[in-house]
């Protein structure tokens, strides 16, 4: 059975609230963040990294938990927002092409679960005490939560696009600028061998909000007032 049009367009909305609920995860982690200025990534050696966990515990707990709750909430949103991509690519492209959205999407909702998961596991430890678990922690968010769930993200990104493109469903600088983006997506998945190529995670992700909210929201709009059957 279709979806109603007001569980479509409350879906369509959920594309916004992903948006908006990871950004709110990056300002709630950034205003709570211990002051020393001290940050660790994957490729940072051990120094910086102990000095990263060491240097405020308290703030640091703080930041990792409200990143990891609004990133969850935003992961959640996401699973919300890919019925209505893989909808959308049913209706005016294919059934395959379908499946191929739903597939990613829910493969990148599962990422960003399992990085702030691990997020919040990481804020349970005593930061001073396990520096090889606490890294462990540190590369698994990385790991999940970066290149490979943007990439699959990239997946979802071409096949709408592709699909918005062939029928202009969509307005023409949404279609293109997807394809754009789903290439630089697919490209951050060269991060996990080449420290350069991590330039591109950002890419696909923040530029990546543009054109979710500019789908979401023409999604929105369409579903409140054309009818279902329309095309």
């Amino acid at each position: 059975m279709p979806p109603s049009p007001a569980r479509r367009s409350a879906g369509a909305l959920s594309g916004v609230l992903y948006v908006v609920l990871f950004i709110a995860s990056l300002v709630a982690g950034a205003v709570t963040a211990p002051s020393s200025g001290v940050f660790a990534t994957p490729y940072s050696g051990d120094d910086v990294a102990r000095k990263y966990l060491a240097a405020d515990p308290a703030a640091l707990h703080r930041s990792l938990q409200l990143t990891a709750l609004f990133q969850l909430l935003s992961a959640l949103a996401l699973l919300a927002f890919v019925p209505r991509l893989a909808d959308f690519t049913s209706r005016f492209g294919s059934s395959t092409r379908a499946g191929v959205v739903r597939a990613a999407g829910t493969a990148s909702g599962i990422l960003l679960v399992l990085s702030a998961s691990a997020n919040w596991v990481l804020s349970m430890l005593n930061s001073s005490g396990d520096l090889p678990t606490s890294r462990a922690l540190m590369d698994l968010t990385f790991i999940t939560g970066a290149a490979p769930a943007i990439g699959t993200l990239g997946l979802v990104l071409w096949q709408v696009s592709r699909t918005a493109l062939e029928s202009r469903a969509l307005p023409a600088w949404v279609a293109w600028s997807g394809l754009v983006l789903a290439v630089a997506s697919l490209l951050s998945l060269l991060s996990l061998v080449a420290e350069p190529a991590t330039l591109l995670i950002p890419v696909g992700r923040y530029v990546g909000f543009v054109w979710f909210l500019a789908v979401s929201l023409t999604l929105w709009r369409r579903d409140g007032r054309t009818p279902e059957t329309v095309r």
